[in-house]
């Protein structure tokens, strides 16, 4: 005699189980959100927003013509881009001496190597933290 009052054959598969609980869960969900939207009142007519008028300002400047695709300058940036130049700030010179150089001349090959030696050291220096 079994346990309880339903047989082995009676009883629901795991499937059908999963499936009935799904189909509840939608069901409450969608009663639910209809409660909501109608207690909120999103159903009734009276909740759509109504347009408001706006004053027309008579003091206001009206434009003096129309505006349309004649009135509209397009920019030619062909002749833009060929018109195009530097401005210069001071007036360039012919030869420079050795100290106007050197004072905005940078060795490319000094500043990788010092940027690979600043990188190289903290990489070690963060290894050899951990180290006791």
């Amino acid at each position: 005699m079994p346990r309880s009052g339903w047989s082995r054959s009676a009883r629901a598969r795991p499937g059908v189980r999963v499936a009935a609980a799904a189909l509840v869960l939608v069901l409450v969900t969608f009663a639910g959100t209809v409660l909501v939207l109608w207690i909120g009142g999103a159903w009734s007519p009276r909740a759509a927003p109504r347009p408001v008028e706006q004053p027309v300002d008579r003091g206001m400047a009206q434009p003096l013509a129309p505006i349309n695709l004649t009135t509209i300058e397009i920019p030619n940036e062909a002749e833009r881009l060929q018109t195009w130049g530097l401005e210069q700030y001071r007036p360039p010179r012919e030869r420079w001496s050795a100290e106007e150089v050197d004072r905005f001349w940078i060795d490319p090959g000094q500043i990788g190597s010092e940027y690979l030696s600043d990188t190289n050291r903290q990489l070690i220096e963060e290894l050899l933290q951990g180290v006791p």
